[in-house]
């Protein structure tokens, strides 16, 4: 079953207009949003870094080098040098972003035997990513620094777009992410929001370019798509897009075996937090479901959510039909998570004011880094070498 209409009568060149368009909306944000000159009006910043960042890509694309693997692996090294010395310039404690201590004060309580969920944050919240993550990064935190977790993220990521470099223009992935605000704005508050993205875009590329192995491994793949649910709800986005048509070709065999496999890894993290006088069932305050889908436990920004959720449900599983390619795929699932986002945004800005939503922290911009890796890629990918995937889909 195939959906032949929208995004298929699309030109590539208006696609690719769109990515670039959300590159920069995204980047803007941040830019006026943390804007240290107070003389530097917002519209300036709104015209400037696009030019600046779209002139410094067009050289390089005019001098050859974003092909080149010396440009890649220099950016890649500046990168991680940078946000090494980020990360030890930049006190942890000052951030007014509580992501870290999120991670951290977790794993602090799981080392000392408390119950996890319970702990605060430094900013007096509480921990809202699932188990499987936070249990991630509990190696890093005996390391010292939970950011190391996003560390070990960039890498993996990196060594991947270099197994890829006759895929894809790596140097250009990692030049725009390079010239991102949004970017470093997760590395100078040790955000994991990004970081996770990165992990699945992983993942979902792997099983296009190594399909062959995933085929043949579907109750691996089941396990690692269940683990990947129980990080961030948002990651059931992607997944669902990739996994759904794939999952109706399978025959009745795959089908129970993959989810049941999927069921089981997404449950058992959970269970040590299910039965006990504190558990994550009977205290909504730290529930981490009830902290993704309601910011601070605001039940007006809950009830918007909850319905975007339903909404974005229908239209997930008739987008789900409507690709064909990688390409075409992860163009719909950046303009899926910009869009939801970008709904919150609207909502927020009829509620409290547009300059609140920019300026102000009442709604997460953050979020909106979530959809940069599929554009990137989207913009980069080599069409000569594009990888076909309805064949596999229709004949598997």
């Amino acid at each position: 079953m195939q959906i032949n209409f929208l995004p298929h009568n699309w030109t590539d060149s208006l696609k690719v207009g769109i990515a670039w368009t959300v590159y920069f909306f995204v980047n803007v944000i941040f830019c006026i949003k943390y804007n240290p000159f107070e003389a530097i009006h917002p519209l300036l910043i709104v015209i400037s870094y696009p030019l600046i960042v779209f002139g410094i890509y067009k050289i390089t694309v005019l001098i050859r080098v974003q092909q080149q693997n010396y440009f890649f692996l220099i950016l890649g090294f500046a990168i991680v040098i940078l946000a090494l010395f980020l990360w030890h310039y930049i006190d942890r404690w000052s951030v007014d972003v509580d992501r870290w201590s999120a991670l951290a004060f977790w794993s602090e309580s799981l080392l000392n035997g408390q119950y996890n969920f319970g702990s605060h944050t430094h900013l007096g919240g509480y921990a809202s990513p699932l188990p499987v993550w936070q249990l991630f990064h509990f190696p890093f935190y005996l390391l010292g620094d939970t950011a190391y977790g996003q560390l070990f993220c960039l890498l993996i990521f990196f060594v991947f777009l270099f197994c890829w470099r006759t895929r894809l223009n790596i140097g250009g992935i990692t030049l725009l992410l390079a010239l991102s605000p949004g970017f470093w704005w997760e590395i100078a508050v040790r955000s994991d929001l990004l970081f996770n993205m990165l992990l699945l875009f992983v993942f979902l590329t792997a099983q296009f370019y190594y399909s062959a192995f995933w085929d043949k491994h579907k109750i691996l793949t089941g396990a690692i798509v269940g683990l990947f649910i129980c990080t961030k709800l948002f990651v059931v986005i992607p997944l669902f897009l990739f996994f759904f048509p794939r999952f109706l070709k399978y025959n009745m065999k795959e089908k129970i075996g993959f989810a049941i496999t999927v069921i089981v890894c997404f449950s058992i993290p959970f269970i040590p937090f299910l039965f006990n006088e504190n558990s994550i069932l009977s205290n909504e305050k730290y529930n981490p479901f009830i902290l993704q889908l309601c910011q601070g436990n605001d039940w007006q920004s809950c009830q918007m959510n909850i319905l975007l959720l339903a909404i974005g449900s229908i239209l997930l599983v008739i987008f789900a039909f409507m690709w064909k390619q990688i390409r075409e795929l992860y163009f719909m699932t950046g303009l899926f998570l910009f869009a939801l986002i970008l709904a919150v945004g609207i909502y927020w800005g009829t509620q409290i004011g547009w300059s609140s939503v920019v300026l102000g922290d009442k709604f997460d911009k953050s979020y909106f880094n979530i959809c940069i890796p599929f554009f990137l890629f989207f913009i980069h990918e080599i069409k000569i070498r594009a990888f076909d995937y309805s064949n596999y889909l229709i004949n598997s």
